[in-house]
């Protein structure tokens, strides 16, 4: 009898082990469901918020895109009739804001894990950026002008950038890069309407307002582009102005109080064996001066020896410079005329202010 209780027992407790296996497999499906389902509510909820601040970044971003592309929109409406300051200002502005948008729009792009969408909002930006700067390349190429330089630009970069101008374009040239300038925006314009699209699918359901740069496609084709082009060689706005002067003429030393009986027109140094001459020259044309050349003259009155010097610089539009100084000798007790010329750029033809003649007198030796 006793060793059938002892089977009956065993038996019992081999049967309740697969009960207590299932029970806590049961539990820890439900901790790991309940687990996966917390996550998947956590990462749904950063999707969202993702969405909706990507949304919010971009409709800054759109904004100000928006300005911007109205304000293109209003100069090449009128091309033709624009000046070249102020055609200038108008694209050197939108090259600047253009790319800042694209640097913000990368950023916005970047902080969101959305993958395709971001990078797609972060290229309608991209491409925007690029389509302005070949904009102002085929224009500025054509009309050979050149980028205002940024005010805390050095001078020898600004020097440099006018010296080494592009060439100019052609009329075929321009259109073509102009045309591809537009073909460029028109793709920003579909990218973003799909970005648009997909955020407000996504779980998110960010709102991004509209912003569209080609209200009119017929005005990027070629056909339109190069009757533009046309206008643009023909008008007499837009046509570049030579115009260079002197602007002021310092002596080293400095001129002395003239003398009591003295022509009043002759400047009177202290004793010197060489005297010194900084010229400041302005470009009061409509276009940049890749090379300017002045000539210094200095003649003694009672031999008639002359000696001369010239100096060399390249000046921006509405720019100044103080050109190095230029030493000259002399000697005391002798009279010279000195003779500071501009030698003129090719097509200036105003002549006020682009020389000056200074009689000299250096005083006698004590």
């Amino acid at each position: 009898m006793p060793p059938r209780r002892t089977r009956r027992r065993a038996r019992r407790r081999s049967s309740a082990r697969p009960v207590t296996f299932v029970v806590a497999a049961v539990v820890v499906l439900a901790i790991l469901v309940g687990g996966l389902t917390q996550v998947s509510r956590q990462s749904e909820g950063y999707r969202t918020s993702s969405d909706r601040s990507l949304a919010a970044q971009g409709t800054v971003a759109a904004d100000q895109s928006n300005a911007t592309s109205a304000t293109v929109r209003r100069v090449l409406d009128d091309l033709p009739s624009q000046t070249r300051q102020g055609l200038q200002a108008t694209l050197d502005s939108a090259v600047q804001q253009t790319s800042l948008q694209a640097a913000r729009a990368e950023i916005a792009g970047g902080a969101t894990p959305l993958g395709l969408v971001a990078t797609q909002f972060a290229a309608v930006f991209a491409d925007r950026a690029e389509a302005m700067s070949q904009l102002r390349a085929a224009v500025y190429g054509f009309l050979g002008m050149q980028p205002i330089a940024p005010a805390n630009a050095p001078t020898s970069a600004t020097s440099a950038d006018v010296t080494s101008a592009a060439p100019v374009l052609s009329a075929t040239q321009a259109t073509n890069r102009i045309t591809a300038a537009g073909a460029l925006l028109t793709r920003s314009d579909a990218l973003y309407r799909s970005v648009r699209r997909s955020l407000a699918a996504a779980a998110g359901h960010g709102t991004l307002p509209r912003s569209v740069w080609v209200t009119d496609p017929q005005v990027w084709q070629v056909g339109s582009v190069a009757a533009q082009v046309d206008l643009l060689a023909t008008s007499p706005t837009l046509a570049a102005t030579h115009y260079v002067v002197l602007r002021t003429v310092h002596l080293n030393p400095p001129a002395l109080p003239t003398p009591q009986g003295a022509p009043a027109n002759v400047s009177v140094l202290s004793p010197t064996s060489q005297i010194g001459v900084t010229v400041v020259l302005a470009n009061q044309g409509s276009s940049d001066e890749p090379h300017v050349t002045v000539r210094f003259s200095l003649a003694n009155q009672t031999t008639g020896a002359t000696t001369s010097r010239t100096r060399t610089t390249s000046l921006l539009l509405a720019a100044s410079v103080t050109l190095p100084e230029v030493t000259l000798r002399v000697k005391p007790s002798t009279s010279y005329l000195l003779t500071v010329q501009l030698i003129l750029p090719a097509g200036q033809t105003l002549l006020a202010g682009t020389a000056t003649q200074v009689p000299l007198q250096v005083a006698p030796g004590t």
